[in-house]
């Protein structure tokens, strides 16, 4: 496969096309959210997932998948094209005096990563002026959005500002972006990628999601790629078709040129268009008025900062403190699934609008701890129904639903997890947010504390804050349950200096670190939520002293 590198070296008013063969310089989800309601993305992730019953089909973000097709109809389509003539590459000038494309002014000194001018590259240049000219005018509305928090990590880390495009064309700039495959966010982490690039993506939380997290990863992934394979076409394969299938290609076939792999049948389709398409989508983003892209809506930059509060705080709360509405504060914090902070770690980063730190802060300490959260985690049991779960907490189930985004109240199943919301007490009692049968209590700022009635026993108050009798006997160094006393006040929540932290390493496994620390296997996956024995370096696990 031919390419031509444009070097354009001026002399006099005739640029000079320098071609050649192998042309390889190295070089490799705050944004237009959608909606945040029940029945739309998440229902799809949580059914990957395991939060809410299987059984439908999963589509990918609605217009993700219809770009997706698109694409597809047109590469199809552009399969029988004609290469580019011969009399291109013996007299270019001549060739391009009708230049619909601009190349002949396309200049590689603007891009900070290898620019390559081939039919291949061309084809895509032709798509995205062409038939895939709609999407492209999204991504450009919103890449003011998020280019500069990228530009900016990406300055910092000392990669190539022009890898904003290939966030461009992962996810045309969407943190709520869902692929087929299953990739979520504004750089398409599938979870197993993401974890290994210490995001968080649990039941509380999916960082994909959150631009800045988000970010980091990806800067963290393509910079290890471009180190690994030295070139960043290599890179840029390596992100999209996996690491494995790169190096496999390089030693079947004995070269580390992009286009010779792609030549030899190393890659599928989709990673063979993936360099061209990142390449000719730079192309155009660096001068889209050339290519027709005018009167263009352009976002504004995500004005925004971040914060650190502690956990289980109502996300109503948080929006209340900032001074903007909850949707829009769901929409500055897509990384948040549930509708409040997780209850651990003991500090979480959120973000809100700019320069409100002072106000949110000021306001969020006027809450009182028992008026930040009330709530309970429920597993479901055989034989019950969401109205009857309802009717036994005292709300209603429509409330259930929403909070918990079920679209069919019939299809709850043994084994899910419930949020319940639980009314505040008027007496400025605390309703302490558990997670009955699901591991250790998280620690809050301030103890929330309960004390003792006449007729109330260990047992009744431990039922009514969905903690066990022994948890508060524990934590009260309580040795008999039947001698406690009227006034007496009682510890809601386990003392954060009861609980530690272990980075697992490499080589470590469960049976290992349970030893270590005198615990169980089992305790260690009921503390963490580990659904399985399978950990990885660098992963934190919490454990009890």
């Amino acid at each position: 496969m031919l390419s031509i590198v444009l070097t354009l070296s001026w002399i006099g008013s005739q640029p000079l096309f320098a071609s050649q063969a192998n042309a390889m310089t190295p070089s490799p989800n705050p944004v237009d959210q959608p909606a945040y309601e029940a029945g739309t993305l998440w229902d799809y992730v949580e059914q990957i997932e395991g939060a809410i019953p299987t059984g439908q089909p999963i589509p990918q973000s609605a217009e993700l998948e219809e770009e997706r097709n698109t694409e597809s109809s047109y590469i199809q389509q552009a399969v029988g094209v004609p290469k580019i003539p011969t009399a291109f590459y013996t007299d270019p000038v001549g060739t391009l005096a009708a230049d619909p494309l601009h190349l002949s002014e396309v200049d590689p000194t603007e891009f900070d990563i290898p620019v390559v001018i081939n039919e291949d590259v061309i084809r895509w240049m032709k798509y995205f002026t062409g038939p895939g000219r709609k999407y492209y005018t999204r991504w450009l509305a919103r890449s003011t959005r998020v280019q500069p928090l990228m530009i900016e990590k990406l300055d910092a880390a000392g990669l190539p500002r022009d890898l904003v495009y290939l966030s461009m064309i992962e996810s045309g700039y969407l943190s709520h972006a869902y692929s087929r495959a299953a990739a979520v966010g504004l750089w398409q982490f599938i979870s197993s990628t993401g974890k290994e690039y210490d995001l968080r993506i649990d039941w509380w939380v999916d960082e994909r999601r959150d631009p800045e997290a988000a970010t980091d990863a990806a800067i963290d992934f393509l910079g290890h790629l471009h180190r690994k394979y030295g070139h960043w076409y290599l890179a840029w394969a390596a992100y999209n078709g996996g690491p494995s299938r790169v190096s496999r290609g390089i030693r079947q076939h004995g070269t580390k040129d992009f286009w010779t792999l792609v030549d030899k049948n190393a890659f599928p389709r989709e990673t063979d268009n993936y360099v061209p398409k990142l390449i000719a989508a730079a192309i155009i983003g660096k001068h889209p008025e050339r290519y027709g892209f005018t009167n263009i809506t352009y976002q504004d930059p995500i004005a925004v900062e971040r914060v650190e509060v502690g956990p289980s705080i109502g996300l109503d709360v948080l929006a209340k403190c900032a001074g903007i509405t909850q949707e829009e504060f769901q929409a500055l914090n897509p990384q948040l699934r549930r509708w409040a902070l997780p209850p651990e770690p003991a500090k979480q980063t959120i973000t809100i609008p700019k320069n409100k730190r002072k106000s949110f802060v000021a306001a969020l300490d006027k809450v009182p701890p028992q008026e930040r959260l009330t709530f309970r985690r429920h597993h479901v049991q055989k034989g019950e129904t969401l109205g009857r779960i309802a009717q036994k907490y005292g709300v209603s189930a429509t409330e259930l639903q929403r909070l918990n985004r079920i679209d069919n109240a019939n299809r709850i199943y043994v084994g899910m997890e419930l949020v319940i919301p639980v009314p505040g007490t008027s007496n400025g009692e605390a309703s302490f947010a558990s997670s009955a049968g699901s591991g250790p209590k998280q620690p809050r700022a301030k103890a929330v504390t309960h004390v003792v009635r006449s007729g109330e026993s260990l047992t009744k108050i431990a039922s009514r804050y969905g903690v066990t009798q022994q948890d508060l006997m524990r934590w009260n160094q309580i040795s008999n349950p039947n001698r406690i006393q009227v006034g007496q006040k009682l510890r809601l929540v386990e003392p954060a200096t009861n609980w530690t932290s272990y980075t697992v390493r490499k080589g470590d496994n469960l049976t290992r670190i349970a030893t270590q620390h005198s615990c169980t296997v089992e305790e260690i996956k009921s503390w963490n939520h580990l659904r399985n024995s399978n950990i990885y370096p660098g992963q934190k696990l919490k454990l009890h002293k």
